[in-house]
């Protein structure tokens, strides 16, 4: 369905969304905002925002347990540990039959709760 590596810009055209390369910056109400990384992966967009740098991540004993706990909460959006020790959250929907409104909800969404969880953490805006 999808040929050409950007199609994903042409779902995100919206007033508090910025494109740009692999990257939407999320604009939020309260001033806040985050920015998430689209890869376009076989099939689908998996949407991925960091909420923490390793130095943070290696500072909390709990962060694995209440990443876990909020994983069994959550149908949209997860939390996970990556590669490089980062807490990140996560998102992924398929490419057959997106639409704008649905990829824009998840993009949101996985934005939404890296800025929450963020705050709780470090008491900043980061990202």
């Amino acid at each position: 369905m999808f040929g050409i590596h950007d199609d994903w810009q042409r779902l995100c055209v919206a007033e508090d969304l910025r494109s740009k390369r692999q990257q939407i910056r999320v604009s939020f109400a309260n001033g806040r905002s985050h920015t998430v990384r689209v890869q376009d992966v076989p099939d689908g967009y998996l949407i991925t925002a960091v909420v923490a740098g390793a130095g943070v991540v290696a500072e909390w004993d709990r962060l694995y347990r209440e990443a876990w706990e909020r994983n069994r909460h959550s149908r949209l959006v997860g939390l996970r540990v990556d590669v490089e020790g980062r807490m990140v959250a996560h998102g992924w929907t398929p490419k057959e039959g997106l639409t704008a409104d649905a990829f824009q909800t998840l993009v949101r969404a996985v934005a939404r709760e890296a800025d929450r969880y963020e705050f709780q953490l470090t008491g900043t805006d980061r990202r």
